[in-house]
């Protein structure tokens, strides 16, 4: 996975050309497949799904998620990351 992207600002349009701007905030593998949780930068924080895909030139293309139980997929695995790297700072606080 591009672990480079995380942090990355991204830019979506939609059809009538409106602009969201987001962050990526992790990078999740489901099969065999790579999609990128990204939190907008509004004040509510909404996250969106997309799937990482490339165009001609190997830039990152962020297309949005529409199936369901990708989507859940995902932000299970994206929630259990944030759980497990929670208590490893709090093991690490611990320790000190």
């Amino acid at each position: 996975m591009s672990e480079h992207l995380i942090g990355a600002r991204v830019e979506l349009s939609t059809p009538e050309g409106e602009v969201y701007r987001f962050c990526v905030r992790s990078l999740q593998s489901y099969a065999c497949e790579t999609y990128a949780v990204l939190e907008e930068e509004k004040q509510d924080g909404q996250l969106l799904v997309t799937h990482v895909e490339t165009d001609a030139l190997g830039a990152p293309v962020f297309v949005v998620v529409g199936e369901e139980d990708i989507i859940t997929a995902v932000l299970e695995k994206q929630v259990a990351e944030t759980i497990m790297q929670s208590l490893k700072d709090v093991e690490d606080t611990d320790e000190e």
